[in-house]
């Protein structure tokens, strides 16, 4: 059986047993945007915080693109998320390649240059790019000034979760 079989004949036994209240009208306290790698699929249970109170977005690399600020848009000013938590992790496959790197590796792969994505999101140190992910969204003017942003890098060997918010953007190198 395909992992889509199992996936459906578990939610045709699951159904029996929905809650209703999940068809109101969310009501998030914070957004969080992480990594889709799948080794972080427990984030909110890590952080005791439960589903019902978390937009969770995610991308490759925990990037801060246009989709994640679209997403933030109906987060902040429609359901009225005032916290953001950006949570990169260790070891993440962004940190394999360079920006170059990676467009010849999809090159050598499928033997086309596209003209999108124009950029992939690649990095080499987490902390600093979760600082950058921090600025970016600080920076943005339909975020308001008094929603609270912080960064975090959760360590995938340690199971802890550090906090690497930047004071001001004197304080970052090119990442």
């Amino acid at each position: 059986m395909s992992l889509i079989d199992h996936a459906i004949a578990a939610n045709r036994k699951n159904a029996q047993h929905h809650d209703p209240s999940l068809a109101n009208k969310p009501a998030p306290k914070i957004a969080i945007l992480t990594c889709m790698d799948p080794r972080v699929n427990q984030l909110l249970e890590w952080l005791d915080i439960k589903p019902a109170d978390a937009d969770v977005i995610r991308n490759v690399g925990t990037a801060a693109t246009e989709d994640v600020v679209r997403s933030l848009m109906f987060s902040i000013h429609v359901l009225g998320v005032r916290e953001i938590m950006i949570v990169g992790h260790t070891g993440c496959g962004m940190e394999i390649f360079s920006e170059e790197a990676f467009e010849n590796h999809i090159h050598t792969l499928t033997g086309v240059y596209a003209v999108s994505p124009d950029k992939f999101h690649c990095y080499s140190d987490v902390n600093l790019v979760t600082q950058k992910q921090v600025l970016k969204l600080r920076s943005h003017p339909w975020i308001p000034s008094d929603i609270v942003i912080r960064g975090f890098v959760f360590d995938l060997s340690t199971g802890e979760l550090r906090e690497v918010t930047p004071k001001d953007a004197n304080n970052l190198v090119a990442v």
